[in-house]
């Protein structure tokens, strides 16, 4: 086997075995508009395409295979061949979360209304953008342990209850927001030594009109935050 075959087994192989400890994320439900194909001579060929392609472009030609082609402890990310409705098989990539729990953000909210923000700095963008804490789960945890673990870990307080406004589905990935309510004595005097290491760099305490004016001027991008303050408003937090 050359070392193209040997490295498209090699992410097939992983991609069937995801298959099994993930069978929800491989279903073709009646109807669907992207149909995803299994058989390992079709997923070959539309790699062979793709390869053809890229060749073509000067690229790598490994950047078309199907399967797994890329994993870290964080994303997998997943290159499926699709049958597309005009009958055609093509490519076509997805992120899945690591670990099996669900993700979540939570708004801390104190007593007295006061919403809290954070700006950060997301890798991604290049750039900082207002938000509320939130993270990938944990192997296990539930939406709940997720969104207290964020809040201690990005804002330095514990709590023991969170209340679930609502889920979002963000990337493929589902995802649940949460409510936290806070005291203001609870708040550390200064950023925690987690927090400023996962790039946040300044807390800021909005009254709810001042966010909704953030959010119409487009102030507020963060689809979490976003969310979280539609299911807010629906639900009358306050």
């Amino acid at each position: 086997m050359t070392p193209a075959g040997s490295r498209r087994g090699q992410r097939l192989d992983r991609y069937d075995e995801l298959r099994g400890e993930r069978p929800e994320s491989f279903v073709n439900p009646p109807g669907a508009a992207f149909e995803i194909v299994f058989d390992r001579t079709v997923q070959l060929a539309v790699a062979d395409e793709m390869a053809r392609r890229l060749r073509e472009a000067g690229r790598p030609e490994e950047f078309g295979d199907i399967g797994v082609v890329y994993e870290d402890a964080f994303v997998i990310a997943v290159r499926d061949a699709v049958r597309f409705r005009d009958g055609s098989v093509r490519p076509y990539i997805r992120l899945l979360g690591a670990t099996v729990g669900t993700g979540a953000a939570v708004m801390p909210m104190l007593t007295d209304g006061r919403i809290l923000l954070a700006w950060h700095f997301r890798h991604a963008s290049r750039g900082w953008q207002w938000e509320i804490p939130r993270g990938f789960a944990e192997p296990g945890d539930d939406g709940a342990t997720t969104a207290t673990r964020e809040l201690r870990e990005e804002v330095g307080v514990a709590v023991d209850k969170v209340e679930l406004l609502g889920r979002i589905t963000a990337d493929g990935n589902n995802d649940e927001i949460y409510l936290a309510r806070l005291n203001a004595a609870d708040l550390p005097e200064v950023m925690t030594d987690d927090a400023t290491g996962e790039g946040l760099d300044e807390i800021k305490l909005v009254r709810p009109a001042e966010l909704a004016r953030m959010i119409a001027d487009g102030e507020i991008t963060d689809e979490y935050l976003l969310a979280a303050y539609a299911f807010a408003v629906a639900k009358q937090v306050w």
